[in-house]
């Protein structure tokens, strides 16, 4: 009896408890905004284009990330530079035959229109230097005149050279020969002129006279062949027989002649100084010489060689006409002077540097 009342309480108090749950829910219903279809619908709507605009940010987001990869894998591009201009040089003679001392001029292009500097280089033998700096104008053309040490050798080589500038690239032209044409010429049956001194081992020979080169005339030769003879004069040379020495030691008449050919350029073989050192009478050896012009005694010219004693084979004695019936010898006792040509009778002359016609040769290509 007693368990059967305490279950009776017990199941009371259950059914209490379930009903006071379900009054407050009620309550809870009733006092609030009630629930409507429309509502319910808004409520979906809003969370759906709140996980619509979550999914977009991620696409968006995932694209940008895609965009900027494939950004930085793809090469940037930079600007082309314009292209320089390939320079040139038009209208260029690049061979000239020229006579000495007269001036060689060229009008030159470039192919790049504008105002640029050009340097004129020649050839050392090694390297080409710079010898002469020209300015084109705003056509890019130039005029060349090229300095006249270009005829102190027979054959020179020059160039053209422009540095690059901000347009167009540097430029060499082609190689541009000078051949020098002698503007005195001896006839080919005559002695001939050289450029360089001549030596001969052991033995004193006269340097080639500096003032002398391939423009200067036949007065120049004359000039330079009597300064020499007069160099030995103002040194005080001695008259000794057989010998060709230095001013102021010793020379005899036909190695004074010796000596100012050598320094005019002209070999006096067969004599030389070697072989004048065992032959007596080396006057000989010149008033027989078929390589040096026969002149006749009333046309004589300063620069002359005047022979005293005859006949022809047999003289004894050569001298240098300085005209006005002068003469430059040298003789024993007095040594190296100046005296009256006809001191003693002098019988054949002989023209070292023949008078002939001045070359004019000009070409170009």
């Amino acid at each position: 009896m007693k368990y059967k009342k305490q279950l009776f309480l017990g199941i009371a108090a259950i059914t209490l408890i379930a009903n006071i749950g379900t009054t407050s829910v009620v309550s809870a219903q009733t006092s609030g905004s009630p629930v409507t279809d429309e509502s319910q619908n808004n409520q979906d709507s809003q969370l759906t284009n709140d996980t619509n605009e979550t999914n977009n940010a991620d696409g968006s987001n995932q694209s940008d990330n895609t965009g900027d990869t494939e950004n930085s894998n793809k090469p940037t591009e930079e600007p082309k530079a314009p292209e320089k201009i390939k320079t040139k040089f038009n209208k260029l003679h690049t061979r000239f035959k020229w006579t000495a001392g007269d001036k060689i001029t060229d009008q030159v292009a470039l192919n790049s229109h504008e105002k640029r500097s050009v340097s004129l280089q020649k050839w050392n033998g090694k390297k080409y230097v710079n010898v002469q700096k020209f300015s084109t104008n705003k056509e890019g053309t130039f005029k060349i005149t090229y300095p006249s040490s270009w005829y102190h050798h027979k054959h020179s080589t020059w160039r053209l050279y422009a540095p690059k500038t901000k347009d167009a690239t540097a430029a060499k032209s082609n190689k541009i020969t000078i051949n020098t044409v002698r503007r005195y010429q001896i006839p080919k049956r005559y002695r001939q002129l050289h450029m360089k001194s001549l030596h001969l081992k052991g033995f004193y020979t006269s340097p080639l006279d500096k003032s002398l080169n391939y423009a200067s005339t036949r007065n120049d030769y004359v000039n330079a062949f009597i300064k020499r003879g007069y160099q030995y004069k103002n040194a005080g040379t001695a008259w000794v027989d057989f010998t060709t020495k230095k001013p102021g030691t010793s020379v005899d008449c036909s190695g004074l002649v010796m000596q100012c050919m050598y320094a005019t350029g002209i070999d006096p073989s067969p004599a030389n100084p070697r072989w004048h050192a065992t032959h007596e009478w080396g006057c000989r050896s010149f008033v027989q010489s078929p390589t040096l012009q026969t002149v006749s005694l009333n046309k004589l010219k300063r620069g002359d060689l005047i022979f005293y004693g005859q006949p022809k084979p047999t003289c004894y004695h050569v001298g240098i006409y300085l005209g006005n019936n002068k003469v430059l010898h040298s003789w024993p006792n007095a040594g190296v002077t100046v005296w009256n040509a006809n001191f003693r009778p002098y019988y054949y002359a002989k023209r070292v540097f023949p008078v002939t016609k001045i070359q004019k040769v000009h070409q170009m290509s």
